[in-house]
């Protein structure tokens, strides 16, 4: 198996704000049962979200229901506040945790921040008593796409201090440090250990924006 540095990071071409391929999972739990009361937390993300988010649930079992969504599409889809329209409707949430970028490297950060600003705005408007989380996105194992990820993060930051009242949970900081090779299974994905890592952190983050306590599993 080549080591993630040498594998190569492909970005597909972007035509009217999509992929060649695009995809979408979504999930809500405890919508009837008798956890339905507990705080609840909607995850939004794409394929490094869906890795962790049963962990999440899993940690959080018992404390807080944990919905997600999951997808490709980068935020200037002219789908993606369709879908996501579609995903803040299926229940109240008290968490929205948020993360679009990996899929928007080839997209001009501009115009990727200008959609941003709009799908954050929409959680806030759908979800008006939700604690927003901007979680910034995973760095690669490719230095170049890492940069451009950097960017990104930059970029969202300025779109959430122009907001106000959103936190972030800095997952490009808690990862940035750790060694490719051992950490990263390709140029995007990660290891189970660090997807444990970020699912722990995710959990916390959770957890303290509803001002709950207790220890991780």
């Amino acid at each position: 198996m080549s080591k993630p540095s040498e594998v190569k990071c492909p970005v597909s071409e972007n035509l009217r704000g999509h992929e060649n391929i695009e995809w979408s999972i979504g999930y809500a739990f405890h919508l009837t049962d008798d956890m339905r009361d507990l705080p609840r937390a909607m995850l939004v993300g794409d394929s490094i979200c869906n890795a962790y988010q049963p962990l999440v649930r899993e940690l959080l079992e018992g404390r807080m229901n944990v919905s997600y969504w999951a997808s490709s599409y980068c935020v200037t889809s002219p789908n993606y506040l369709r879908l996501l329209d579609f995903y803040l409707e299926e229940a109240p949430y008290d968490v929205v945790h948020f993360n679009n970028g990996l899929h928007s490297l080839g997209t001009p950060t501009a115009d990727w921040a200008r959609a941003l600003e709009r799908a954050l705005r929409l959680v806030r408007e759908r979800q008006p008593t939700a604690k927003i989380v901007w979680a910034t996105s995973t760095p690669l194992a490719d230095p170049g796409k890492t940069a451009k990820c950097r960017e990104l993060n930059d970029a969202a930051k300025a779109v959430i201090d122009s907001i106000g009242g959103i936190a972030t949970d800095d997952l490009f900081a808690l990862l940035d440090p750790l060694d490719r090779a051992a950490n990263w299974t390709d140029c995007y994905h990660h290891a189970p250990a660090t997807v444990r890592l970020e699912a722990t952190q995710v959990a916390k983050t959770c957890m303290g924006s509803w001002n709950l306590k207790g220890p991780m599993l």
